[in-house]
């Protein structure tokens, strides 16, 4: 396995090097694609509050200007940005490289120097493991479950001096970070994202989705694409310390996620509506990689070629993995189980097939259509009530290029405070290689360029209030 991967990444990496330049807007996509029907929503209503609360805001996000990302034109490949972004972005050679051949060179020296563990995913960042693993987060919590039948995890860490559970000496603020599919606290982007607000003065708690903190959850199923309830549970936990905790102050909250993660806390946004501020003093929220409309995105994911080759036949293998864990751990290891079809999903093919047989009848919905538009984010931007940053890049090649809300931002006419930055290059993830201007150095980064540009729009917004 480790071999493979070390192939792919050579071979892409070299392969980018002397490639052409695409031609902006230019996309190896079908266009049969059907635009979605009308899904089951569970959206924030357009009311007075929500309206006034939007307006007030609207003009937070809209003033924001977003930086340019700028890859090395001989490195802005999109598998080499998203494969990349999973094992070089702790790397500062392959975070900012210089102009020219100097940057290449270190880049292609630093891939073919990575030690990779045998069970390292392609998908996205990997999961590290249990409570040992972690030299970077200062504490973790134990969290019961809304149901108080589960538990989740989460990991802390402090921006100064700690004074109680959640909170510093002298924090601005916390940011309560979403990790993406199968990854947790431990990832590179996780540590990544935090070292950026961490240099903001903002304390940091990632939530570990349940059973993603090395130890299996307790009921079947764990999370989903559109699963808000452990982190709307960890809101209300929050706001409980400002009346039960005396050294508890009410500071700002802000959301951060990435990939899934991003879904989730856009979603949550959307069902929140004004209670995002009003309830839970959330004052505005910055993500990466958001999936939009999953419906579409699971046919180009799919498509014929490298996505299928290698991230879809991977993602399937896994979620077959996650399904063994789930009969063998809470069916009693009982193909026949009624909880899902355990034979189709194990058979499956596709991703679809396995979402359908696996993910769809464990979490309730009538089947992997109906579960893509009930947790796709966009469906809940018009709910959306506290200035949100999101980053995509054009070229994902996990989502559909040729679906771009606009008309749900402020550069589109939306009421929703959402600023959207869309960049031409940056895979899934990536946004590695990026080249400095002449007075930069990469020795004065905290992190690398998509983590410190989110962080940046939560400034944005924490010096415009």
């Amino acid at each position: 396995m480790k071999n493979c991967i070390l192939l792919v990444l050579q071979l892409v990496a070299v392969a980018s090097c002397f490639s052409a330049p695409s031609k902006p807007g230019s996309f190896s996509t079908s266009s049969s694609i059907p635009p979605p029907l009308e899904p089951r929503r569970n959206v924030a209503s357009p009311d007075e509050d929500l309206r006034k609360m939007q307006q007030k805001h609207r003009p937070i996000a809209a003033s924001f200007t977003p930086s340019n990302f700028n890859p090395h034109p001989a490195l802005n490949n999109k598998h080499l940005q998203t494969i990349g972004g999973v094992f070089l972005r702790k790397n500062l050679d392959c975070a900012y490289v210089k102009e020219g051949v100097g940057g290449i060179t270190n880049v292609l020296q630093a891939v073919a120097s990575i030690a990779l563990p045998s069970s390292t995913k392609l998908m996205g960042d990997e999961a590290l493991g249990d409570d040992s693993t972690s030299t970077f987060w200062d504490e973790r919590q134990r969290i019961t479950s809304c149901c108080s039948q589960d538990f989740f995890s989460v990991d802390i860490k402090y921006a100064s001096e700690r004074k109680t559970t959640l909170q510093s000496v002298e924090s601005n603020g916390l940011v309560v970070l979403i990790h993406g599919l199968e990854s947790n606290s431990n990832s590179s982007l996780s540590t990544d994202m935090a070292a950026a607000y961490l240099n903001d003065g903002l304390d940091v708690v990632c939530i570990n989705f349940r059973g993603c903190c090395g130890s299996p959850n307790d009921t079947i199923g764990g999370y989903h694409l559109g699963f808000t309830d452990d982190l709307k549970h960890f809101l209300k936990i929050i706001s409980n310390l400002w009346d039960e905790d005396e050294l508890f102050e009410k500071r700002p909250i802000y959301l951060s996620g990435f990939s899934l993660g991003a879904n989730v806390v856009t979603k949550c946004l959307g069902e929140l509506g004004e209670a995002a501020l009003t309830l839970y003093n959330i004052h505005g929220a910055a993500v990466c990689g958001a999936p939009f409309d999953c419906e579409r995105n699971i046919k180009y994911f799919e498509s014929p070629g490298f996505n299928r080759a290698v991230y879809s036949q991977n993602f399937l293998k896994t979620l077959k993995k996650r399904a063994q864990e789930q009969l063998d751990q809470h069916c009693d290891g009982d193909p026949n189980t009624t909880a899902f079809d355990y034979q189709r999903a194990m058979a499956a093919t596709t991703v679809a097939e396995v979402e359908n047989a696996f993910i769809a009848p464990i979490y309730g919905f009538r089947d992997n259509i109906d579960y893509y538009r009930c947790t796709s984010c966009y469906y809940y931007l018009p709910g959306v009530a506290v200035p949100l940053y999101i980053i995509n890049a054009q070229d994902d090649p996990f989502f559909d290029p040729e679906f771009y809300p606009i008309e749900e931002t402020v550069d589109g006419g939306s009421l929703a405070p959402v600023k959207l930055l869309r960049t031409k290059h940056g895979g899934h993830l990536g946004y590695l290689f990026h080249q400095l201007e002449e007075n930069e150095t990469s020795q004065d980064k905290e992190a690398s360029w998509m983590p410190l540009e989110l962080a940046r729009f939560i400034r944005h917004v924490r010096e415009s209030q």
